[in-house]
């Protein structure tokens, strides 16, 4: 997918990095179509990434610290790198059974990568020069962790916040050992992508049909917000928050992006209908520019279809 121009990893995760105007592009994993589609923030369809990249249900496309655009390929074990400037395909990055079912890829401040697995319900991390494996970060099960699913990111405290999708939680893991450090979220009805957007964490809750606030902290329900289903929401799968004042959504059960305000909530319309040629099954949004899976402000957010697609 297409990015013009990589905004910098903060010296520390917890740093907040302002929104570049000159967003360009959104890109939509979509998983039915084996494929990830290109918008520019009018909605208009810029084309797929290359085909040579043989995707299998992609779950989460974000740009790591390289500059280049990494895709998550769940039916076949792989990270599949692109080109950010032409879509081409690179390499296949990693090519890994035992991620067992990827869904999410982010990296720390070293630019080391970690994949949730979500048959495996661990985190495995790799060298983010080379790809070779480093460890299982975060073991299988540790904390209770059940479906790690692709929102999976370093917060603004540097820990590691994974979704664990099969029992309603988000569970928060020490960025450095990997350690379980409890549940950030006790309950969210199947969360899957969520980001910090000023202070506030958002999750976006499948089984809710809403997009989720909650204190950026403490975890504390900030109550409701977006109502359930409004705009004609169908199984959201992930969100993004662009650079524009508005927050877009995948709408699973429609095949749809669609926008919202990003302070009231307010449903604004339909950015873009899938189809044949973009997308089926939305199930992940990034848009680009933006430092990938790091949690900052006005951060690219993403998607993930039920099912568990």
């Amino acid at each position: 997918m297409k990015k013009i121009g990589l905004m910098m990893m903060a010296a520390g995760l917890a740093a907040m990095v302002a929104p570049d105007a000159s967003a360009k592009e959104m890109l939509v994993c979509g998983f039915g179509s084996n494929s990830v589609a290109r918008y520019d923030m009018s909605g208009n369809f810029l084309g797929n990434l290359d085909s040579a990249g043989n995707l299998s249900g992609p779950l989460a496309a974000r740009m790591g610290p390289d500059g280049k655009i990494y895709v998550v390929s769940e039916g076949n074990n792989r990270i599949v790198r692109y080109s950010a400037s032409s879509g081409a395909f690179i390499d296949t990055f990693v090519s890994d059974a035992g991620m067992n079912s990827p869904t999410g890829v982010t990296w720390d401040k070293n630019g080391d990568m970690y994949v949730s697995s979500f048959a495996g319900s661990k985190v495995r991390k790799y060298s983010g020069a080379t790809g070779a494996f480093l460890s299982d970060f975060v073991t299988a099960g540790s904390g209770g962790l059940s479906g790690a699913d692709n929102g999976m990111m370093f917060g603004p405290d540097g820990n590691l916040y994974v979704p664990s999708y099969n029992n309603n939680r988000v569970i928060k893991y020490n960025g450095t050992t990997g350690a379980a450090m409890g549940n950030f979220i006790a309950s969210v009805n199947r969360p899957r992508q969520f980001e910090w957007f000023n202070g506030v964490f958002y999750v976006a809750s499948e089984g809710a049909n809403a997009i989720r606030r909650f204190n950026g902290t403490t975890g504390v329900s900030l109550g409701a917000w977006m109502g359930t289903g409004a705009g004609g929401l169908n199984t959201p799968i992930g969100m993004a928050f662009g650079y524009d004042g508005f927050l877009y959504v995948g709408s699973g059960g429609t095949n749809q992006i669609l926008k919202y305000d990003a302070v009231t909530g307010a449903f604004v319309g339909v950015f873009a209908t899938g189809n044949a040629d973009s997308f089926q099954l939305p199930a992940f949004i990034t848009i680009i520019p933006g430092p990938g899976g790091i949690a900052v402000m006005g951060m690219t957010g993403v998607i993930a279809a039920r099912r568990r697609r």
